[in-house]
């Protein structure tokens, strides 16, 4: 049996994986993804990303509350969604599509 502790630890941890994986989704759907691999699975971004927000959203205001879910969950999101374009930007793709 885990522990009071062990379980919000987990949540908090799930809902972060979660919020990050929306952003993901979501960048793949963009037409600014630069990762071509990405790009090609991002056909259900959108609902996948939505999907992913609900249960992110879910997990955080299971743990903290309505309103700090709900900050904690945008803020996890655009922090990722930030982060995205420039890792994309770092790690070129484009370049090795090219050759």
């Amino acid at each position: 049996m885990l522990s009071a502790e062990a379980l919000a630890l987990l949540y908090c941890t799930l809902a972060g994986a979660a919020s990050a994986f929306s952003a993901l989704a979501f960048y793949a759907a963009s037409p600014h993804c630069r990762w071509p691999r990405l790009r090609r699975a991002g056909r259900l971004g959108r609902q996948l990303g939505l999907v992913a927000a609900a249960t992110s959203l879910w997990l955080w205001m299971g743990q903290l509350g309505f309103a700090t879910g709900f900050c904690v969950t945008l803020g996890g999101w655009m922090l990722t969604a930030m982060v995205l374009p420039y890792l994309a930007a770092w790690t070129r793709p484009d370049a090795e599509a090219r050759r």
